[in-house]
């Protein structure tokens, strides 16, 4: 009866018993409705005891899911443990070291000790939050990875600084007698490596494992699973290589493969059937993941579901991009409601455009990461300090945060003097200016700075602050401020840039920092309200993973943006590709491919991944 519900393969899978098994699974294939379906098939026909059967996840959410997935079919309630990697291994250590929930350090204690250490050692960093969780993101791929710290080579900082970081990082854990998420995965990888009874118990303890998205195990996961395997090796695994796209993380398609190799008499069932999507996109997702050449062979295949060609969007640039995207949805709301359209970029600082002018047709949207405003960054705010002190020299706390970006050799004891005098009453510009004994190069640099905001207060919001980074030198400052920092100047003139283009448009510059204001308590009101199910759905391209909509519009497929500008040898290619054929495989219906011919006023080329796209309507 219950084969009925199931394609050959998927049945093969299902009615699988003993022994290693390497399920490969593509984009909406039914690899849920695999598991849950074998798992009580276990129960049922070969009289497996619940209890025996461990299923691992990699979210708490889908480990949820897949439970409440699997009460669903059955009669009966089966005393099966769903976890994810990080609860299993817990339990294992807490049961041997004793710990408890309250030894976890929390994100923003881990946070708070890192911000600490950085400060304390004056490490220079361009923007704290940024650089904070790039550290954190390389203390776990360390980690996760079993590298020694003396030979990890970091990506955001000389390898002197990070060890630096890691060691006083390790050592205020030790003294608060803490552990953070990715210790539980190395002290039970140490323990069950040198503790044989511990290791005995715990393979022993369940007799069945079975673990989803595979693809996205790394390597000490993978290490402790070969450990906790009986000797009858009862484990089965679902995954997809073409969709691993977390190696930041340390995870990697070669454990997929490896799986093959490592558990001998291993057998292997490809699920190829997509039952998500239309057949016009299938063949245009397999035109575009048949490129990478680390991967197991599969050939994805349909339903008779069948319905228009993906659509190329071409736009001037990210502006008209949004433009044309917004009003096509206005139109395609009539048919689909806005929860089942999703717009899917490569990076949240392409959400800005989209979600202005979402804002602009009022259509609602929500957002599935936490994204940032632009305008929060210390060089929007340096060019809005610019803007408010054109339109109000009474604006003294402006005037406080530019007074030298760049140098005018303001010191910090004559500009405090200013502001203790004038308050809100008087400009501490014009106070300068007439009432404290300035060196020459002094006085011409605040007459400049008098001039230019004279200049500024007269322009529309685009021409002004294009005033401020080449007439008042900001460009300047920040190749000055990259300098003393030792960082690279081209993350900082991507934000500025982004700033830029952020002002087209507006007529006047009350009128854009008016909208700033909308824009930020928007996407505050947005980001405060976790529960919001409603609108225009907006993803990163990782984030997107495991979801599916009726239509999908994925943005800015140019070089640069996918693949991103970082990626440079043929493995980060490869996962870029991955990562693009994650966000074409989330379209069941329509999907729009999106590429611009400018990015900030500059010429950019089509993605590469778009080259044998030749059946893309244009």
């Amino acid at each position: 009866m219950i084969s009925l519900t199931l394609n050959e393969n998927q049945y093969k899978a299902m009615i699988h018993q003993k022994g290693p098994m390497l399920v490969l699974s593509g984009p909406g294939s039914g690899k849920t409705t695999v598991i849950t379906y074998r798992i009580k098939n276990l129960i049922e026909k070969f009289g497996v005891n619940p209890s025996d059967i461990l299923v691992i996840t990699f979210t708490k959410a889908a480990s949820e899911e897949m439970k409440e997935r699997f009460n669903d079919i059955c009669n009966f309630s089966y005393n099966v443990t769903f976890g994810t990697f990080h609860s299993y291994f817990f339990r294992i250590i807490r049961d041997y070291y004793k710990y408890n929930l309250n030894d976890i350090l929390d994100d923003s204690q881990k946070i708070n000790i890192i911000k600490k250490i950085i400060i304390n050692n004056n490490i220079s960093f361009e923007n704290e939050e940024e650089f904070i969780q790039s550290i954190i993101c390389e203390i776990s791929l360390m980690k996760n990875e079993l590298i020694n710290p003396i030979f990890f080579n970091s990506k955001c900082i000389d390898n002197n600084s990070f060890n630096l970081i890691f060691e006083q990082y390790e050592k205020v854990k030790y003294e608060q007698k803490k552990i953070d998420f990715d210790d539980m995965l190395i002290q039970c990888y140490n323990l069950l490596k040198e503790n044989q009874i511990v290791r005995k118990a715990w393979s022993d303890k369940y007799k069945y494992i079975l673990i989803d998205e595979f693809q996205d195990t790394n390597r000490v996961q993978y290490e402790c699973i070969k450990m906790l395997a009986n000797d009858e090796k009862n484990i089965f695994v679902v995954g997809d290589d073409d969709q691993s796209i977390y190696g930041f993380r340390g995870s990697r398609p070669e454990f997929l493969h490896k799986f093959y190799k490592d558990f001998e008499n291993s057998k292997k069932i490809i699920l190829n059937t997509n039952y998500r999507s239309t057949k016009q996109i299938i063949n245009l997702c397999n035109k575009v993941i048949t490129e990478n050449k680390n991967r197991y062979e599969k050939n994805i295949i349909g339903t008779d579901k069948e319905y228009k060609a993906p659509i190329l969007i071409r736009a001037y640039d990210s502006y008209e991009e949004a433009k044309k995207i917004v009003e096509k949805i206005d139109k395609l709301k009539k048919d689909y409601p806005l929860e089942e359209i999703a717009i899917i970029y490569r990076t949240n600082l392409q959400a800005r455009v989209i979600v202005e002018t979402l804002k602009d047709y009022n259509l609602e949207y929500q957002l599935k990461d936490k994204l940032t405003s632009i305008y929060d960054h210390f060089i929007a705010k340096d060019i809005m300090a610019y803007l408010k002190l054109s339109i109000n020299k009474l604006d003294n706390e402006a005037f406080f945060r530019i007074a030298n970006k760049p140098k005018r050799f303001l010191n910090k004891d004559m500009l405090k003097e200013a502001l203790d005098i004038c308050k809100d009453e008087t400009s501490a510009l014009e106070y300068l200016y007439c009432k404290v004994s300035l060196k020459p190069w002094q006085l011409e640099n605040v007459n400049e700075l008098l001039f230019h905001i004279g200049q500024i207060k007269n322009k529309n919001a685009y021409d002004a602050i294009r005033y401020i980074i080449k007439i008042v030198k900001y460009e300047n400052y920040l190749e000055e401020y990259a300098d003393f920092k030792n960082i690279t100047t081209k993350g900082l003139i991507e934000i500025l840039n982004e700033v830029l283009e952020s002002a087209k448009g507006y007529n006047s510059i009350e009128e854009y920092l008016q909208h700033i204001e909308i824009i930020n308590q928007e996407i505050f009101k947005n980001y405060k309200n976790t529960n919001n199910q409603k609108g225009v759905v907006l993803t990163t391209m990782h984030s997107a993973k495991g979801l599916e909509f009726e239509v999908v519009f994925v943005i800015g497929c140019v070089e640069g943006i996918i693949p991103h500008e970082k990626s440079k040898n043929h493995l980060e290619i490869e996962e870029e590709r991955r990562l693009f054929y994650v966000a074409l495989t989330r379209a069941k219906m329509l999907l729009y491919i999106s590429i611009i011919e400018n990015k900030y006023e500059n010429k950019v080329l089509p993605s590469r991944f778009l080259n044998k796209l030749i059946n893309i309507k244009r």
